[in-house]
Parts: structure tokens; sequence; C-alpha cells
């Protein structure tokens, strides 16, 4: 197709870059959106703030997720989401948090975590571990906070379910049929939802064909929030147990998921391609389509492990080029290095097309825009 290059985003962590994708996306400020309510008339008084609920993520990914949902609650009912980590200038896997952002979440109604280790800096300090949602299975709690005996096996059990998040369950094979909504369902179990049983991409292809709803970790990659179902599991658990804090809330997650589906049936229609990466940012994407990792193993074992491509790992790399065995660069700017630069620029010499998706969106641009966004470079590529 000749040589395209999508940019998403150019700020990077490791070497910053200049910022291409400047599209106006809407709101997206997490720090600053809260429910329609809030944001009309804001809080009144003491008695206003006692009455909202506070939702806390550990990034603007997943707060993004919960500002959809909380959007469509009722409008005398005030809903505050906010994040800790917001923008693209800071790693979350390497975040400390600060004394004040654990006692934000700790008085938080609900915490959204993406799970794994991506951001067990903020759930492994909660003490109400019932209060949060999370994408992939927790990990080990390690910290000396007094827990008053709560049992954490749960955070580890594949299927692990969130007993007050499904109270009024939901089937997800309902989620799109009008006026239809499936997180009020009696009955529904996530049994399948999520586990931390690490798979091949080849055996996450075959899983999301067969169970759509469940969310597999690929190769400990823990870049899920890319996922369809992760974002679907989220937002369904999000309205009910908003839901269960106040009952006159009647959140729903419908439309958000009808969105996903939308975005998702694109990416299944994407062409069938051989694709590598500087590092795995678009396996949950790319795990619904036909297309083929060729990304040399070496490579990808480093760059999943979040370690350092060796000189072989990278030689492979550019002689998968060379050898016209890649049709299709995907890009992290937020991961740029000398070695990541070599690479682009031996795609771009071969007229390879080269797509930018970044790790997290940039500042003040929702994740959802930026999500689609992503899969319109895919498309375009």
């Amino acid at each position: 197709m000749g040589n395209m290059t999508t940019p998403l985003s150019r700020r990077a962590w490791r070497r910053p870059t200049a910022l291409l994708f400047a599209a106006t996306l809407g709101c997206a400020s997490l720090t600053a959106c809260s429910s329609s309510s809030d944001n009309a008339n804001g809080s009144d008084g003491a008695d206003a703030e006692n009455d909202t609920i506070h939702v806390v993520a550990s990034t603007s990914i997943w707060a993004d997720v919960a500002q959809a949902v909380v959007d469509t609650a009722k409008t005398d009912v005030n809903v505050d989401v906010e994040a800790i980590v917001t923008g693209n200038g800071v790693d979350p896997h390497h975040f400390e948090p600060t004394a004040a952002d654990i006692a934000k979440a700790n008085e938080a109604d609900v915490i959204i975590a993406g799970g794994g280790g991506y951001d067990a800096w903020l759930y492994q300090a909660v003490k109400n571990q019932d209060n949060i949602i999370h994408a992939l299975p927790l990990t080990e709690h390690n910290h000396d906070h007094d827990h008053e005996g709560h049992d954490h096996e749960h955070a580890h059990e594949e299927g692990h379910e969130h007993e007050h998040a499904h109270e009024e369950g939901h089937e997800h094979e309902h989620a799109h049929e009008e006026g239809h909504e499936h997180e009020h369902e009696e009955g529904h179990e996530h049994e399948h939802a999520h586990s931390d049983e690490h798979v091949s991409m080849d055996e996450a292809k075959k899983i999301a064909a067969e169970h759509p709803e469940k969310i597999t970790n690929i190769e400990g990659n823990e870049h899920v929030w890319y996922d369809a179902a992760a974002i679907e599991k989220v937002a369904t658990e999000v309205a009910a147990m908003v839901n269960k804090t106040n009952p006159d809330a009647k959140a729903t997650a419908n439309p958000l998921l009808k969105r996903v589906e939308k975005i998702k049936a694109r990416v299944e229609k994407l062409p069938t391609k051989n694709y590598a990466q500087t590092e795995p940012i678009a396996d949950y994407i790319m795990k619904y389509t036909d297309s083929t990792d060729v990304t040399p193993e070496g490579y990808r074992k480093a760059t999943v492990a979040e370690g350092e491509p060796s000189a072989a790992d990278l030689a492979s790399f550019l002689e998968a080029i060379t050898n016209g065995e890649v049709d299709l660069l995907i890009f992290n700017p937020q991961t740029e290095t000398d070695m990541t630069q070599r690479i682009r620029q031996a795609a771009e010499d071969k007229d390879i097309p080269v797509v930018e998706i970044g790790e997290t969106p940039p500042e003040n641009t929702n994740f959802l825009d930026y999500y689609e966004e992503a899969v319109s470079a895919l498309e375009a590529a």
C-alpha cells in the first residue's frame, strides 16, 4: 500500500517526541468529569457531597469506561469519577502513588483496576477488596494493611466473581437488544469472565471465537483494556456496583456495550495481514482478527516481560522486514527507543505501513475515542 503512518500519540515515556495526533475527541479529563448531575449543577453543599458515589480508577482508561456508564445514571444521583494516572506522560507499570492517592481509593465506593501487576500499586493498598472491579485477576497481596480477616484467595481463583457486582446478573448475548438491561437479569454468573492462566495468541483467538465474553491473559500481556471483553465486563460491573450503592441511580452499561460491540465488529473485518509490533500493545485487538503476529519470538518475549530485546532479537526483526515477511508494523510511541526507531525506519524504507497505537491516550483524550481511532488506523493501513 506504500508508506502510511497513522499516528495516535507521539509523546514517549522513554524519549519525548512531538505530538502528531491532535484530533479533538471530546471530554476526557477524568479528574474533572463526573455524572450529568454534577456537571450540570455541581455539589449542593455538604449533604450533596455526602450522597455522592465516588469512583476511583487506576488510569484514565478505566475512568473513561466508568464515566460512560455513570453518565446514564438518573440526573438527581451524583457520581464522581476520578483517575489516579492521567495522560501518557507516566508509565502506570512503575507509578508510585502518593498517600493522598491511596486515601482517595480507600474512601471510594467503587475502585477500578486492570489487574495483574499493571496497577497493583493501587489495589494492593485498598483495605476493602470487595469494592474493587478488575479485568485481570489480582496479584498476591504483600502489604501491611489490616484487612480484618478478609480472605484474598478469591483474587486468584479462575473465574473469580464479585458477587456484589452480579447480584443482578446479566447475559452478554442479550446485551444489545433494544431496551434490554442485561446487568439486571437474575442469576447470571461470570464464572468464565477472566482467567489468570496465560495462553498463546492462537489459543486466545480460539477462545475469543468460542467464548467472546471470556478475558484471556495472552502470555502475561497486561494491556487488557484494548480487549472488548474486558471493557464490557468492567462496564457491566460498574453499573451493578453503582446501582447497589444507590438503587435510585439506575445506571446501565448498555450504550457503552453497543459502542464496543460495533468497534469489535470493525476489528473482526480487518484484512488478514502478517504484522509485527515494537511492543505487544495490540494483542487484545488483533486476537479478534485472522492476522498473524510475526514479531520474532525472542524480541516478543523480551518486550512482554518489559525487558530489553537483544542485538540478535533486533537483527531477527530487521531481517523479517527486509525479507518481506511483515505487511504491517504496529508501533508504540510511548515506549520509543533507538532500537524501535531503527525498526520503524526499516519498515518505512520498505514502504510498510506503520500504525501507532499508544499504551494510554494523551491528556484530555477519551480512551473510547482513542480506541476507535486505533481501529480506524488499522483499517486504513
